[in-house]
């Protein structure tokens, strides 16, 4: 688990409840990402919570995906409940996509039921930037009074 090497810099990325691990967002974080992409069924309240409390620990840019889906879009074996129930236009997951600065600050979004493309202009310099007042992995990190897992 680590971030890689793209063009738009490098790129990590978590799938729902991962990103309330602290170890997952550590190693990532170790590994110098840039870029974050949080795949989550739907960004609800909590989910947005923890996307952009990941940009502010990892200093790092986050995309929050978040699926649009309707009634329709279920499978036909799955029998639909309540008020799904005869309305195929109901909606199941209402996206809720949004791009995050390192600073924790929300640059585009997030964007609920409508399918768009969401897009803002991202700055890398401004990681290290933000890492001047924090970085987890850097001059905050204190490996001299956290030793390895388990050691006391």
């Amino acid at each position: 688990m680590q971030a890689v090497d793209t063009p738009a810099g490098r790129v990590g990325g978590l799938i729902c409840w991962e990103h309330w691990m602290p170890q997952a967002r550590h190693v990532l974080h170790t590994s110098g990402e840039d870029i974050h992409i949080a795949a989550w069924p739907q960004v609800k309240e909590m989910n947005l919570v923890a996307s952009r409390h990941y940009a502010f620990e990892g200093r790092c840019f986050v995309i929050a995906c978040g699926a649009i889906m309707h009634a329709r879009d279920l499978p036909a074996e799955l029998e639909p409940a309540g008020e799904l129930r005869g309305n195929p236009d109901a909606v199941v997951l209402s996206g809720g996509s949004v791009i995050i600065g390192p600073d924790g600050a929300i640059l585009a979004g997030p964007v609920y039921d409508v399918e768009t493309i969401l897009t803002a202009e991202i700055d890398l310099a401004r990681i290290p930037e933000e890492q001047l007042t924090l970085d987890v992995t850097g001059h905050y990190a204190r490996p001299d009074v956290f030793g390895p897992t388990g050691q006391r």
